[in-house]
């Protein structure tokens, strides 16, 4: 590999690294004593996102052993913050959802990544803005790509 391609890998690899601490400190600061482990309100996260999903699915995506996850939803189903739906075609699967009044906590979640991140990009100019965004979005087609084989779908990368 080209080493100014290696230099550049490195240098988004570490920016990723940093900006996801970042922003991780952010949300943990605003979400202090709400009583939630960070592992739990990630796991909330993604249901909020993904309703209904499953626990092998859940596992997957937050990037933790089924058990780990399992033990997380446990915790949270005690609290009554989510619930735990048999699939009734197949017993075996397992779905996971937020309950309604934990729903509304999520939006408050989601409104207030987005307001974090509006108000650091109104810091900046909008081609700036622009030329972050389509490279971001290059990145993640191809990487959609890489993962998913050639019959991904992938957006125009022109």
């Amino acid at each position: 590999m080209e080493e100014p391609l290696v230099q550049q890998a490195e240098q988004l690899k570490d920016l990723i690294r940093t900006l996801n601490r970042k922003f991780r400190q952010y949300m943990l600061s605003q979400t202090n004593g709400c009583g939630f482990t960070v592992p739990q309100l990630h796991l909330m996260q993604e249901l909020f996102q993904n309703p209904g999903i499953t626990l092998g699915d859940l596992s997957i995506r937050l990037g933790l052993a089924k058990s780990t996850v399992s033990g997380i939803v446990d915790r949270l189903e005690k609290q009554g913050k989510v619930v735990r739906r048999r699939n009734e075609n197949d017993r075996r699967v397992v779905h996971i959802d937020l309950l309604p009044q934990v729903m509304e906590f999520g939006h408050t979640l989601s409104l207030m990544r987005t307001n974090y991140l509006a108000g650091l990009l109104a810091n900046m100019q909008e081609r700036d803005i622009q030329g972050l965004l389509t490279g971001l979005e290059k990145l993640n087609q191809l990487m959609i790509q890489e993962t998913d084989g050639p019959g991904a779908a992938v957006h125009d990368l022109d």
